[in-house]
């Protein structure tokens, strides 16, 4: 679907910019003034697979059109020790690359007392994490740009993937912008998705929503690149700065929002409020989970869930739930199963050091390795659907089966939720 804007009347004797259509995903471009550009030598720095892929596109042009790219400088960040002991140095994706390309690479941790090799004239980010200082961007003779996996200014900051999945986001996109000098994500918008946006598959993952945007990138890049977006002046052509009407089958922008690192504490699973659903979400997004619960030896534990899925609809719970527990909730009976093998979870609010007890009933399921747990967000008693969990790692010891790992945290009788 492309969009047309209008032809605007001539301000104060000059003309404004005129939007032409264009390819559907790549976006929108200025081109009511063609625009020539210096053979371009590039400094790309990068670290992840998402960098990776504009990286090998921009190789691609560089050896079919060397007038337009001369010549690509990496740089990369050091590699980081990781693994029992942090004896084992990680090393960032791109750098693997850059070294099969047979690019120059520059290791940098900071900027700071670091010159550009000359005679470096754009510099590009891409997924890199380290703020390009303005002493930089002012030396290179056409600043800097970034592509950023979102419809900005929708979801700035470092992990648009997850934060569009785990909002629930039914469209995305990517967009082109020029390096500010004050902070990330903040430049102006030379080419982007147009609305409403790249539909995001449902029960989609991160690498599935990557691998679709990641080649998307790396083209309006490369073809933002041939049509001359980074010699000034840059014209503003994001939708928030240009807005268009709403596309017939489309919808209104959802409120914005940011897109910060994802922390230890995006994987705390939340059980007073969370349902089956949310957490499946959570779990597919940024992985493993964590929360404690309480041993029978009267200790709280850490535990790590993984293998994590929504049971859907009621009809397929297994018989033994069915009769055991879902129709006592329907007769308002819970407190009368005390057969039913329970759990006492232990949840930590946040800014609170003092814990929550949230006691919810534990089903082992018909394949005798996963756990069956009704999740009480939605309104309690279950009514936030059912939780399958299929791997359970206790503190202290290794993963296990979710039916195995749980038992030495079974009691019996209780109410089916409470919070102390």
């Amino acid at each position: 679907m492309s969009w047309r804007l209008s032809l605007r009347m001539p301000i104060a004797g000059s003309l404004q910019p005129v939007f032409r259509p264009v390819h559907p995903v790549l976006g929108r471009r200025y081109s009511s003034i063609p625009k020539v550009s210096d053979p371009l030598r590039i400094l790309f720095c990068g670290s992840d697979e998402f960098s990776c892929t504009s990286l090998k596109a921009l190789h691609a042009e560089h050896t079919r059109n060397a007038e337009l790219i001369r010549s690509i400088d990496v740089v990369v960040r050091p590699g980081k020790p990781t693994g029992r002991g942090y004896k084992t140095i990680r090393e960032a994706p791109l750098k693997k690359l850059a070294e099969e390309l047979k690019l120059n690479i520059h290791e940098r941790d900071t900027f700071t007392g670091w010159d550009m090799p000359e005679p470096t004239n754009l510099i590009i980010a891409v997924s890199f994490g380290l703020f390009v200082p303005p002493r930089l961007l002012r030396a290179a003779k056409y600043g800097g740009l970034n592509v950023h996996p979102s419809l900005l200014p929708d979801l700035r900051g470092p992990a648009p993937l997850q934060h569009a999945l785990l909002s629930r986001r039914s469209h995305t996109g990517v967009s082109l912008q020029t390096l500010s000098d004050k902070t990330f994500d903040a430049g102006t918008v030379l080419s982007q998705t147009p609305l409403p946006g790249i539909p995001i598959p449902p029960n989609c993952t991160v690498q599935q929503l990557h691998d679709m945007l990641a080649p998307l990138g790396a083209d309006m890049l490369v073809d933002g690149l041939r049509n001359g977006v980074h010699v000034p002046p840059h014209v503003d052509v994001g939708w928030s700065s240009n807005p268009l009407p709403t596309p017939p089958n489309g919808s209104p922008m959802p409120e914005l929002k940011h897109a910060p690192k994802i922390t230890p504490a995006d994987r705390q699973l939340s059980w007073s409020t969370s349902s089956a659903s949310s957490v499946a979400l959570q779990s597919r997004v940024v992985g493993q989970l964590w929360t404690h619960a309480l041993h029978k030896s009267g200790s709280g534990k850490r535990v790590i869930l993984d293998s994590i899925t929504e049971v859907v609809p009621p009809t397929q719970y297994p018989d033994h739930v069915i009769k055991s527990f879902a129709r006592a909730i329907q007769q308002n009976q819970t407190d009368t199963l005390p057969d039913v093998k329970r759990v006492t979870w232990l949840q930590q609010p946040p800014f609170d050091k003092t814990l929550q007890q949230i006691r919810t009933p534990c089903f082992i399921d018909s394949d005798g390795q996963s756990i069956l747990v009704p999740m009480p967000g939605g309104g309690g008693g279950g009514g936030g659907g059912l939780l399958r969990v299929g791997v359970i790692k206790v503190e202290g010891d290794k993963a296990k089966p979710a039916a195995t790992a749980i038992q030495a945290f079974f009691y019996e009788g209780g109410s089916d939720v409470s919070s102390d």
